[in-house]
């Protein structure tokens, strides 16, 4: 499978010498000549990768040939990059010392000897390049495709179910129910079944086909196997046939459309279109308007794309889910044993073991066990056993071909991304915004490396895979954006089978037996006792350009080892024994483009890393202990994603940040006052995501701080403004106009999340109150006497106010003009460290906060009532004024109460739970002096769980 890599190798390298640098570089050093054979060279390389990428490669002089290729466009790749890294280092050169150009001209990188040098190694590369592209006596553009298997016949399915179905009986009834359903409006409606490959789609289909209630309800059933030739023509004559029993001999659309409404005209059908792969909506559309019935019609489209599901379906998807353990074992065990095999109990423990390996996947389960049916040795159940699924034998294993048949499906520039995914461990929670980096590093985006888009396009690669079923098991965030995936076992199988020796998991034990030819690899070596520091064996891959270290806690690394790593695209040394001089090493890899060093005991980093002027994503996450930046980052203008944590040591930013014209998270800025490092340099970058912003109180007015041009920033979703250090007052005389300066830093209308902190102005912004925010945070805001007029946001749906000292009361103010919308949509509240605060009373005294839902009062020990908020249902009470419990008498929509740390609690006061029919938990922690609770629960019906611990 050499070809799917190779593919992107080859589109990156030509455009890296299409770039505008490297036409100067040329001109200047006088190999253009060279560069544009070798460009020319590339070109029909390019042309006859595409044809292999069509073909499934048998012949095993075309893979050798394939091979050769691999290797010297890695070499040709690892040059140009060094002509490209060369440019951006004389680039810098001439910047800063305009005055010695000349010396600099003649510095070695511009020498005779240099160029003769490169001048060679192009032409040697290109001659190597031209004698494999000479190699196209294959004719790949000729030659008959030559699949592993047969597709045609592998996809024609009819409407016989099997003889038994297990585990999707509650499936069946869903699907069932909803082809019977009368509700429906439209005439025709459209139930997609989506899943990937194996699951049973098409049994599903079939099952519910062929219910007895099914039959009776529909006066014609009709199912067609689609697969992938999406003619409509094809599709029409298809749908005659099945509905006539009969060949149908008609041609042109006219005559086809006619006679389909004929058979269809004012009848209620049924129509099965099974394995659909067409996601052109032009071609469902013109399908649809020649396929009308009578209403209550009804078709059933089983696909692997949830893309076709969108397209297609009028009625909400069916998402087939794995089966159960023990229903996996049913169908392997039928498969496997028969009704009349006896089932040998040694047999019996072996089988559970291979079944795990299914994952749930009826398919796997059905292959496995119809392999197992005529093997009688234990040792021939064990070996099965012991197998990856990609080595079986693949004349009796329909497991791989089947999920074969959504990678061959997919275009060539999805096919790497796939692939590349075979060097995380199975089960493994995959990060998507991480992977996605690291399909920018390895060159698979499709796209200028200048260009500000490669992460959009990098989300519409990771949602066409996992529309198509190669992820699963998503988590999103708050704002329903995935942020982790998962892929199936059977999945990750796949990668591996198509990935071949190009990428390797490697057990840090099993390391010295490393493959010569593989190119990425990731190690599992986060616990291992037995070793602990890295494979020697690994300098012998000096042609290594991926490395992702797995779970690296307490695992150290020679300083040595990675000069012999000098290809290295991607550097992964998260949660290892990393040191300072380790880190100088790696500043001599100029290919890097992604880096990540999150959760070492890393304090600086040695200035060489600022010289990697093709980085693209520098992950510094979790380094508390980090107290200073390379002060020449300014130089690194390929960097797009520098990641840091919030608590740090970093007192300061490098100087000129503004430079990075292509950076696209910057989690942190430090405003400082030197030349440089201002609040300007936020200016023209195009950030996205989350930003604090820290050290407000060097920005001395309010257009110093619009010059930061936050409102002309529309991906940024959260922002932080923190004025002086973390839990330490600032010096009021050097903070200018303060109020003035935050009216300023007035954000985009896209953000979501603000938190503020520090901040010494007595009001807050006019913005604040009429913005689109989802959740505010207001921390050790001191001096503010006064909450914000918040209940006007109409989205608002988390507020925290913390250590707001000077703040004695809560109450029309804060709700708005208009009490009937005031905080329409708020959810959560924490009032936390208000040492002052009275009273909180609603608007005019009557009910407010309608969506309330849970409440948390920290701290407040003055506070005696609580406001009448009917919807509240969780409550914690920490450390406050005894009497406030009197107000919990009120509350009777409650069904979770947490009273913490009251030290004069002594009762629980009689009537203080008379109301609360609804009542689940109740949990009273720390209350020392708290006597008894007898008595106190007789009214509380509805209890389930009481926890008391003093």
């Amino acid at each position: 499978m050499a070809e799917v890599f190779l593919s992107a190798l080859v589109q990156t390298m030509m455009g890296n010498l299409n770039s505008l640098l490297l036409q100067q570089f040329e001109t200047a050093w006088g190999v253009k000549k060279e560069l544009g054979k070798l460009e020319s060279t590339l070109s029909t390389i390019q042309a006859v990768l595409q044809d292999a990428d069509k073909q499934q490669v048998q012949s095993e002089a075309l893979r050798d040939w394939l091979r050769k290729l691999k290797g010297v466009a890695y070499d040709a790749d690892d040059l140009i990059d060094e002509f490209v890294t060369e440019v951006f280092r004389q680039k810098v050169r001439t910047q800063s010392d305009t005055m010695n150009r000349v010396r600099n001209f003649f510095s070695f990188p511009n020498s005779l000897v240099f160029r003769l040098r490169m001048g060679s190694r192009i032409k040697e590369i290109g001659e190597r390049l031209y004698e494999i592209a000479e190699e196209r006596k294959f004719h790949l553009s000729d030659r008959v495709v030559d699949l592993p298997f047969n597709i045609e016949e592998r996809l024609q399915t009819d409407s016989l179910i099997e003889s038994e179905v297990f585990g999707r009986d509650e499936d069946k009834k869903k699907i069932v129910e909803s082809l019977i359903d009368f509700s429906t409006q439209e005439d025709v409606s459209i139930i997609p079944i989506v899943g990937m490959g194996g699951l049973g789609k098409t049994t599903l289909a079939q099952f519910a086909y062929n219910d007895e209630r099914v039959t009776k309800h529909f006066e014609l059933r009709i199912w067609v196997c689609v697969s992938d030739n999406f003619n409509v023509m094809r599709v029409i004559k298809l749908i005659i046939e099945s509905a006539n029993g009969s060949k149908c001999d008609l041609e042109g659309m006219d005559s086809l459309q006619h006679s389909l409404q004929e058979k269809l005209s004012g009848k209620k059908f049924l129509l099965v279109l099974d394995d659909v792969w067409e996601e052109t909506p032009e071609k469902w559309n013109s399908l649809k308007k020649s396929v009308r019935g009578a209403r209550g019609s009804k078709i059933i489209v089983t696909t692997r794309s949830e893309k076709v599901a969108s397209i297609m379906g009028t009625l909400p998807s069916h998402h087939l889910q794995t089966l159960s353990d023990d229903d996996c074992w049913s169908l392997f065990r039928q498969r496997a044993f028969g009704h009349e095999r006896q089932e040998r109990p040694n047999l019996v423990i072996l089988g559970k073991e291979i079944v795990k390996k299914c994952k749930g996947v009826p398919l796997a389960a059905k292959s496995l066990g119809s392999l197992m049916y005529h093997k009688t040795e234990e040792s021939q159940w064990l070996f099965v056993k012991e197998s990856e699924i990609w080595n079986l034998p693949e004349e009796e294993n329909h497991i791989l071909p089947a999920l074969r048949l959504s990678y061959y499906h997919l275009p060539s520039h999805l096919k790497q991304c796939f692939a590349y995914c075979s060097l995380f461990p199975k089960d493994y929670r995959i990060e998507k915004e991480k992977l996605i980096q690291l399909w920018m590093a390895e060159g698979f985006i499709q796209s200028s490396v200048r260009s500000n888009h490669m992460e959009n396009i990098g989300g519409e690669y990771f949602n066409n895979l996992l529309w198509r079923s190669f992820f699963q098991d998503v988590e999103k965030d708050d704002d329903g954006n995935i942020v982790w995936c998962k892929m199936h076992d059977l999945m990750h199988d796949l990668a591996c089978f198509v990935a071949g020796t190009e990428c390797s998991i490697l057990q840090v034990e099993n390391a010295e037996s490393i493959h010569n030819i593989s190119r990425r690899l990731s190690l599992e070596c986060g616990y291992s006792r037995k070793v602990r520091t890295f494979p020697r064996a690994l300098r012998k891959v000096n042609h290594l350009r991926t490395l992702l270290l797995l779970e690296g806690r307490s695992f150290s690394i020679p300083r040595d080892h990675f000069v012999h790593f000098m290809c290295l695209c991607v550097l992964d040394l998260s949660r290892s024994s990393v040191t300072k001089e380790l880190l100088v090493s790696i500043g001599k890899l100029k290919h890097l483009r992604y880096v990540d060093l999150s959760d070492t005991d890393i304090k600086s980093l040695p200035e060489s890393i600022s010289t990697l002027h093709h980085l693209q994503t520098l992950r510094l996450l979790g380094l508390y202990e980090l107290a200073e930046l390379p002060r020449d980052m300014s130089n690194m203008t390929s960097l797009r994603h520098l990641e840091i944590n919030e608590y740090d040591n970093l007192t300061h930013m490098p100087a000129n940040m503004g430079e990075l014209k292509f950076i696209q998270t910057l989690s942190i800025f430090i405003i400082g006052q030197d030349r440089g490092c201002g609040i300007k340099e936020l200016q023209d970058l195009n950030l996205r995501g989350s930003l604090i912003i820290r050290n407000l109180e060097n920005v001395m007015s309010r257009a110093d701080a619009q010059e930061a041009n936050l409102k002309e920033k529309p991906n940024l979703h959260k922002l932080c403004f923190s004025w002086g250090s973390w839990g330490q007052d600032i010096d009021l005389k050097l903070t200018g106009n303060v109020e003035e300066t935050f009216e300023g830093l007035r954000p985009h209308s896209n953000l979501k999340r603000l938190e503020v902190k520090g901040y010494v102005g007595v009001r807050f912004p006019h913005w604040m109150t009429s913005s689109n925010l989802v959740e505010i945070s207001l921390i050790n805001c001191r001096r503010c006497e006064q909450l914000p007029q918040l209940g006007q946001l109409p989205l608002l749906k988390v507020l925290v106010i913390q250590g707001m000292h000077a703040v004695k009361s809560i109450g029309n103010h804060f709700y708005g003009d208009n009490v009937a919308e005031g905080f329409p949509s708020l959810e959560k509240l924490t009032l936390e460290e208000m040492p002052n605060l009275e009273e909180w009373s609603g608007f005019n005294g009557r009910e407010v906060l309608p969506c309330l839902d849970r409440l948390f009062v920290v701290r407040c020990p003055k506070l005696t009532t609580l406001p009448c908020l009917q919807s509240l249902k969780i409550l914690t009470l920490n450390d406050s004024n005894e009497m406030l419990l009197g107000s919990v008498a009120n509350l009777t929509s409650l069904s979770y109460l947490k009273i913490v740390d009251f030290k004069e609690l002594r009762s629980c006061l009689g009537g203080l739970f008379p109301n609360h029919t609804r009542l689940l938990t109740l949990n009273i922690w720390a209350c020392a002096k708290l006597e008894s609770l007898s008595g106190e629960l007789g009214n509380l019906a509805a209890l389930e769980s009481v926890c008391c611990i003093l």
